[in-house]
């Protein structure tokens, strides 16, 4: 038993002695933990914020590109005609029906309606 035990002490004093804290100068951490979310940082800028500015500068061009008798969808899915709007105006006035007018904020308007898309008829929904 004593045999162990010595083998043991002897594993002891052999085995590399743990670094006092700061002897390297404590950077190496410190650039060890922030390399990595730094990386997440522009990997995030780069998925997410970039294409989603892009995205919006697109949709305020659409907004400032609009005029009188375009054919337009609104975010809530209402097709209508421009019938009235300023240059610097928040509102749009939508033509729906003969005699329906509905006022939109110009920010509701998601853009032009694509005339190549048909609308299902009532006749295909009967069940």
């Amino acid at each position: 038993m004593s045999d162990l035990g010595g083998r043991f002490l002897l594993l002891a004093a052999d085995a590399p002695k743990p670094a006092a804290p700061g002897a390297d100068g404590g950077s190496g951490g410190f650039l060890s933990f922030m390399a990595p979310l730094f990386l997440i940082a522009i990997i995030f800028y780069f998925l997410l914020v970039r294409p989603q500015k892009r995205e919006r500068q697109k949709q305020d061009l659409l907004l400032k590109a609009l005029k009188k008798n375009d054919r337009v969808v609104t975010i809530g899915g209402i097709v209508g005609t421009i019938v009235n709007i300023e240059p610097e105006s928040k509102v749009v006035t939508l033509k729906i029906d003969d005699n329906t007018r509905m006022i939109f904020l110009r920010s509701a308007i998601q853009g032009p309606f694509a005339e190549g898309k048909e609308e299902p008829s009532l006749k295909e929904n009967k069940i």
